[in-house]
């Protein structure tokens, strides 16, 4: 029976290089740009080693040479990659990075920076009273009514995800699963906080709607907790008042 082959070694560590603390122990042997590229070109980026994230953007300013042994040479100098591409233009200059390969490594945590920035501004901030109501009274009252909507929000409270609810028959196991689902939508989507708001129809009671999805209420703020969750409120909202459990509940 032919023996099963062992994967190959992981790259060495900090501990396993010595006093020196470098990173790798080798930068060598010389690699090969031209199969670096047709294995990105073929599988991405994502599942490349640090030091050969840098080996790549190292290409465009190190024409025809190979660039593995700058890169893991940087890291061993500087500690890791993310302390390379931070060191600034400058020093990545001086420990022997072409001008023009070092003004790249330098500007990419500003662009990424910038990525981040970016996605949070297409979110809609939910952080105060007053842009939780204006999006009940704009975005909401388009929608149909009476309905159910769950509002899941990341940890600076923008918007991840606003969706519909099916709204819990009054009983303990429609109540529980309902919470099951709006806790599980939360993991999903790694939201930090939720917001349930009930869209009153014409003529409704919103007093009433909002007494009657107390046991709802009650049984989010005992669950989400347990999942790193906070329920900020839940909302009753009409064509012309809303009222909140938040405002309701003494021991919020």
């Amino acid at each position: 029976m032919a023996k099963a082959k062992l994967p190959p070694a992981p790259p060495a560590t900090a501990q396993e290089c010595g006093e020196g603390g470098a990173v790798f122990a080798s930068t060598g042997p010389a690699g090969h740009r031209k199969r670096m590229r047709q294995r990105v070109l073929a599988h991405g980026a994502q599942g490349l080693a640090d030091y050969e994230l840098l080996e790549m953007l190292l290409f465009y300013g190190v024409p025809r040479r190979d660039t593995k042994p700058m890169a893991k040479d940087l890291i061993n100098q500087f500690g890791s990659f993310s302390a390379v591409l931070e060191s600034g233009a400058a020093r990545l200059h001086s420990a022997g990075v072409p001008k023009g390969a070092a003004a790249l490594c330098a500007h990419v945590p500003e662009v990424a920076a910038h990525l981040v920035q970016d996605d949070r501004a297409g979110r809609t901030y939910m952080g105060d009273w007053d842009s939780l109501v204006r999006h009940c009274h704009t975005v909401l009252q388009a929608e149909e009514a009476p309905q159910m909507r769950v509002l899941l929000l990341d940890s600076r409270n923008t918007l991840l995800v606003d969706e519909p609810l099916v709204w819990p028959a009054p009983d303990p196991e429609a109540v529980r699963q309902a919470v099951a689902h709006v806790l599980q939508r939360a993991l999903e989507v790694q939201a930090c906080a939720v917001v349930s708001v009930y869209l009153a129809a014409n003529g409704q009671d919103v007093g009433a709607i909002l007494q009657a999805g107390m046991p709802f209420v009650t049984a989010m703020r005992q669950a989400a907790p347990l999942l790193a969750v906070s329920l900020h409120d839940h909302l009753v909202v009409g064509r012309a008042e809303w009222v909140s459990a938040r405002q309701m509940v003494a021991d919020w």
